[in-house]
Formats: structure tokens, C-alpha cells, sequence
């Protein structure tokens, strides 16, 4: 694996240890380390959302409560549609990559309530609709399983803070834990090129974030160092994580509530409820090392 160099005008603050290739950890070395710290009982966990929020919620990290889940084609013919609400999200419980969500942002005024939807691009999402996508859901379509559930929660609303910094989607932060101690953060900012969503490989913004105060110190697109979102102009650097305090004790739950040693946290800032644990990862990525600049050897390695 390679390290991306600074940007030249990056701040002290983006490095503050000294960039050594031996403190990068590789793609065999974090396979050990996975191998090493995370059961397979806590990998399985952590595969199931909703199973994890109930983990989550165990131990008092916040996350989205649950409006429905949908277990079977039974269970969706009893679902009480106007108990959905005017704004939801639905999600295979088992998915992967962020494949198979369906956003409704408001209800569509023309239908009686639980009748029709509308999401963020304006398209009318009827009940029949939902339906349809939930049997897709329920076959497994979006999670390579024979059986998969359905998985409904109230639509996240992002801070406005974060809302400015991003292109459309939802903006998320990623904090990489050992045991429960934050060792490395970044943002990651949805862009046009990455259609909205907050992954890098998409092409989403990676933006380091200062464990100590919450503020983004330095921000790549793939390869590319940035001070400013691409599409909206806004700028990055100096930007701070509202509510950073709790962003940090959220993440530092998630590995003793699903008994998971190397974890990434995944957290987003809602504009009324504030930090709420969106995933949970048990093989988190290494991204975060080019983004940040720190190598995750040397900072994980003492703790062993």
C-alpha cells in the first residue's frame, strides 16, 4: 500500500507523528489483526443492523430507532403504513456497500397518509412501490443471502454544519477504535461524482479530522489534496465536527457493546437527535491512513 503525500500548504497538525512506510499498516497486516481481535460470533453480530442496534443501544451508544422490520411477505402485508411516517429509510438489514436503500424525504401530499412518498430527487414512490422493493429485499437481492429482512428507520436528517460541507447525501464520520479508545477519524463527504454517497472508492472526499478537537485538517479526493468541496465550493480545511465530544464517546461503545477489539465506527450528526451510530465494520478499510496521514501501525501496535 502506498501513502499519498501532503499537500504542501497542509497544516502542522495533519502530521503529527513522523511518516515512517513501516508504521503503514498493509492489507495482510490488518487481516491479522482482524483474525486476531474480532469473533466470528462479533463479525456475525455486526452483519445484522438491526441485531447491532440492539447491542448499541445496550450499552447507551445512540443510534436510529427502529420503525419497522420486516421479517416476511406476512410481515409486510401486517406493516402499518401510516406508522411509517411522512420521512424513512429502508434498508436490507443484512446489506452490503449501501446497495438496496430506499429514501423517502416527505409524504406525498395527493395520497391519503401511508399511500405514496416522495424522495430527495422529487420521483413519487407509491405504497405498491415499497412493497415491491421490500420482496427484493426479503429475497436476498441487495445482501447474497437466500433471506434477508427489511429494516425501516426514520429518515436522518444532517446537521446543518455538515449539510453545507457535502453534495447532496449523507455525510458521515468514520472513527477507527481499538478496544474502546478513537486512534483515527476522517469525514467523508458525498459528492457528484460519487452519486451522492460517502464512499471514497466512489469518489467521495476524504477529510482528516484532529482526534483532539474535532476540526479537519486536510481533505483528499482520490489522489487529488483539496481545501474546498469540489462541487460546492465550500471550504474543508478548518471546518469542525459539531458535537465532536459525542461523535467520539458514540464510537468508543461500539466495540464493547458488539465485542469487537479493531472496529470502525460509522457516525453521523443529526440535526435534532446529534451523533447517532450508523454502522458498524469489523474489517474496516485503509483509507483512512492516506486520508489522515498516519500510519495505523504504529498507532495500534502498542496497545496489543
Amino acid at each position: 500500500m502506498t501513502v499519498q503525500p501532503l499537500p504542501t500548504d497542509a497544516r502542522p497538525g495533519l502530521l503529527s507523528r513522523l511518516r515512517r512506510f513501516d508504521e503503514v499498516l498493509g492489507m495482510n497486516g490488518r487481516n491479522d489483526r482482524i483474525a486476531r481481535d474480532n469473533p466470528f460470533r462479533s463479525v456475525q453480530l455486526v452483519n445484522d443492523k438491526h441485531a447491532t442496534k440492539t447491542a448499541l443501544l445496550a450499552v447507551g451508544a445512540p443510534t436510529a430507532p427502529t420503525l419497522a422490520l420486516v421479517r416476511s411477505r406476512r410481515d409486510l402485508l401486517a406493516l402499518d403504513w401510516a406508522g411509517l411516517g411522512s420521512s424513512w429509510a429502508l434498508k436490507p438489514n443484512q446489506g452490503l456497500g449501501g446497495g438496496g436503500i430506499l429514501l423517502a424525504t416527505e409524504a406525498d401530499t395527493d395520497a391519503e397518509p401511508g399511500g405514496a412518498w416522495r424522495t430527495g430527487s422529487g420521483r413519487r414512490i407509491t405504497r405498491a412501490d415499497v412493497v415491491d422493493h421490500a420482496r427484493f429485499v426479503l429475497d436476498g437481492e441487495y445482501s447474497g443471502r437466500p433471506r434477508d429482512a427489511a429494516l425501516f428507520e426514520p429518515l436522518i436528517r444532517t446537521h446543518p454544519d455538515l449539510e453545507r460541507l457535502s453534495y447532496q447525501g449523507l455525510p458521515d464520520v468514520r472513527v477507527l477504535c481499538l478496544d474502546d479508545r478513537p486512534v483515527l477519524a476522517m469525514m467523508r463527504l458525498p459528492t457528484a461524482g460519487s452519486g451522492g454517497r460517502a464512499n471514497l472508492h466512489q469518489g467521495a472526499v476524504g477529510a482528516a479530522v484532529d482526534l483532539a478537537s474535532g476540526e479537519v485538517t486536510g481533505a483528499w479526493s482520490g489522489r487529488r489534496p483539496m481545501t474546498h468541496h469540489p462541487d460546492t465550493g465550500v471550504e474543508l480545511i478548518g471546518a469542525r465536527v459539531p458535537d465532536w465530544a459525542g461523535v467520539l464517546d458514540a464510537a468508543s461503545r461500539c466495540g464493547p457493546a458488539t465485542g469487537l477489539r479493531y472496529v470502525g465506527a460509522d457516525v453521523v450528526v443529526d440535526r435534532a437527535a446529534g451523533p447517532l451510530v450508523l454502522e458498524v465494520n469489523a474489517r474496516p478499510g485503509l483509507q483512512i491512513q492516506n486520508v489522515t496521514g498516519n500510519g495505523l501501525r504504529g498507532l495500534i501496535e502498542p496497545a496489543a
